[in-house]
């Protein structure tokens, strides 16, 4: 056995054994900066972003806010598609209360009774919001998610007359908004208020969030699955409330239970079923949610909210991070590579000294990783002035089992080549 890996294993066996060190973090988030400035020209975008708006929040914490080009701080923009998260919280808390019996298995049909026939009896809530109820996509009809003279009730009537032609419900992961549309509908029903009122009692009234509303179509047939509008700090703000298990860190008020945050964030799909229709290349999806996307780049999000004009805010649970970028002047199609780029210069911007993987610990994967790039004997002391003279705790796993009984037959031999060179 070599030198170099005997030492490795010793190394590793005291980082095992060795107390916490603990780092400050680093906020130089120039490279961020320079990503925003260089997409008003055309850098790392397929057409130049006319003005936009970030807003960067860790813990609940505002690491960084700043708008660029043609956008100010809290315009408000067309939230388009992001919009099916903000009603999937909806849907959430309105399962909770059980209002009438509405729970995400609950058939649309209880509630619309239009949706009592063949086909579309057995479409569950849980379906209509995870894009497997069977419709079409929606720009064939949008008429009828757009019009602003008729109700939310009347529009769902519509919507039941299509063909359901990704049927059977459940079968197929069809990207759209009919479904989500007449599911808002049976929320109406089961409430006896509007979805616009609803909306305003049990999400955006107790989270503050001021400048959210719909204004597509009408107040009386609200755009359920694309028709609000915000702002990078109010979206940001609901999408934290969410990565703090549905408690607004603000107030402290729980908007949601932690097992409805849960369940909104489990995926709802299935790689067997075929995508019929998709903005993205995959249907990883939760209840109004993408999840596990932009890896282009960095590591993925855990969750994101993304509209077709750039609207997007995404989620990294393990970072504590929220990102909302508002704008609604390009197309997220535009921004998706920009959007993955700026995560990991976040990521390089946040991370502690010594956090080579990135993954918010600085823990024996990294020292080992060092280990490898600097091609040098294993020095714990080294380590330690390089990244934290300082400190006084080091995050690491437990060691296993395995791994302490490799390290007592690595240093036996150690200790045995010792000896016969000894002798």
């Amino acid at each position: 056995m070599c030198a170099r890996s005997i030492r490795l294993v010793c190394a590793t066996i005291a980082v095992c054994l060795h107390g916490p060190l603990s780092f400050s973090i680093g906020q130089d988030f120039a490279a961020l900066t320079a990503l925003a400035e260089g997409a008003l020209v055309g850098a790392n975008v397929d057409e130049a972003v006319p003005g936009f708006e970030i807003r960067l929040l860790k813990s609940g914490q505002v690491l960084y806010h700043q708008a660029f080009g043609e956008w100010s701080l809290d315009r408000p923009a067309r939230a388009d598609s992001s919009t099916k998260t903000l009603s999937g919280a909806l849907m959430m808390s309105l399962a909770e209360t059980a209002e009438s019996g509405f729970a995400l298995d609950s058939e649309l049909s209880e509630f619309l009774a239009e949706y009592d026939q063949a086909g579309l009896r057995d479409i569950t809530v849980r379906q209509a919001f995870s894009h497997t109820a069977g419709f079409e996509g929606q720009d064939a009809t949008s008429l009828i998610l757009a019009a602003p003279n008729i109700t939310l009730r009347r529009a769902a009537e519509l919507i039941s007359t299509k063909t359901l032609i990704n049927g059977p419900a459940g079968s197929t992961f069809a990207y759209g908004g009919l479904s989500m549309h007449a599911a808002g509908a049976a929320a109406e029903v089961a409430t006896g208020q509007s979805y616009v009122a609803f909306f305003a009692e049990r999400i955006s009234t107790p989270l503050g969030l001021t400048d959210t509303q719909f204004v597509t179509a009408s107040d009386s047939n609200p755009r359920v699955a694309g028709g609000a509008q915000s702002t990078a700090t109010d979206f940001a703000k609901f999408m934290d409330m969410l990565l703090n298990g549905g408690i607004d860190r603000a107030t402290g008020t729980r908007i949601l239970q932690e097992t409805s945050v849960e369940e909104m964030l489990t995926r709802q799909t299935t790689d067997a079923q075929p995508i019929a229709n998709s903005p993205l290349d995959n249907s990883r999806y939760g209840i109004g949610v993408w999840l596990d996307q932009l890896t282009q780049v960095g590591p993925g999000v855990d969750a994101l909210a993304g509209g077709a004009r750039g609207f997007h805010s995404w989620i990294d649970a393990s970072h504590d991070l929220v990102f909302a970028f508002a704008t609604d002047l390009t197309t997220i199609a535009n921004v998706e590579v920009l959007s993955s780029t700026m995560h990991q210069v976040i990521l390089e911007a946040i991370a502690e000294p010594g956090d080579f993987n990135l993954d918010g610990q600085v823990d024996g994967a990294d020292y080992l990783n060092w280990q490898m790039d600097e091609r040098s004997a294993v020095d714990l002391l080294s380590w330690q002035a390089n990244y934290g003279s300082s400190v006084t705790t080091f995050l690491v796993p437990e060691p296993s089992t395995g791994l302490l009984i490799l390290g007592g037959i690595m240093a036996f031999v150690t200790l045995c080549q010792y000896l016969v060179r000894r002798d």
